[in-house]
């Protein structure tokens, strides 16, 4: 009777540790910073429209004469256009160094209520070293090709692992799952790609992390 006791506390023991692991979405790494953005409201022919006349007026100051009064018809044809269309060009211009402000603001918040807590993520792996067909220290990133055949995602979209044991990976973006210890840790990480290197910045590291290969 006690042995039937004491296997059933340690059942119990271990599934309440299972349990303990937040299962995380991409989503939940990145809180919503909310605000207008009246850049997104633009179609790109706008959009290009508006950079264009944005630059004119940046460098007409050293435009010669005779360029400047052809350039400024074409400018002229543009803000036209732009207008007739209902976009308000000083007001987007003058909005420009705010907006960018908060989209950085909105790529590089992380979520402090994650800090210190026991997760579990599903994501791709990608090695940042080899030793022994192994590595022991990896970007988890959210999509196929992140930081290699596409920009990298923004700090709060990429987490660093720390794996001592190491782990076999036999490609780059191996779908994985990875339980740990998250934390909110300022990176820059050094990947190495076939025309060179790029330093890429993470916002979240799980530095004591069990990886496993990605089961649906």
């Amino acid at each position: 009777m006690k042995l039937i006791v004491v296997i059933y506390l340690l059942i119990s023991a271990f599934a309440g540790v299972a349990q303990d692991f937040k299962e995380l979405s991409w989503s939940e790494l990145a809180p919503k910073v909310e605000f207008d953005d009246p850049f997104t409201k633009l179609s790109s022919e706008q959009l290009y429209n508006l950079s264009q006349v944005a630059k004119y007026r940046e460098r007409v100051a050293a435009i010669d004469t005779d360029s400047r009064i052809k350039k400024q018809t074409k400018i002229d044809s543009l803000e036209q256009q732009l207008q007739a269309e209902g976009v308000n060009i000083d007001n987007l211009l003058d909005m420009r160094a705010k907006i960018g402000e908060l989209r950085k603001e909105k790529a590089e918040t992380v979520n402090t209520a994650l800090d210190n807590t026991t997760i579990s993520l599903s994501g791709y792996l990608l090695p940042l070293d080899y030793v022994d067909e192994k590595s022991t220290e990896f970007l988890l990133v959210p999509w196929v090709g992140a930081c290699i055949h596409t920009p990298p995602p923004p700090k709060n979209q990429i987490v660093y692992l720390k794996y001592e044991k190491g782990f076999k990976v036999n490609s780059r973006f191996e779908a994985v799952t990875i339980k740990g210890q998250i934390q909110l840790k300022d990176k820059i990480s050094q990947l190495f790609l076939v025309d060179g290197s790029d330093d890429i910045s993470t916002g979240y590291s799980v530095l004591d992390a069990d990886i496993s290969k990605y089961e649906q």
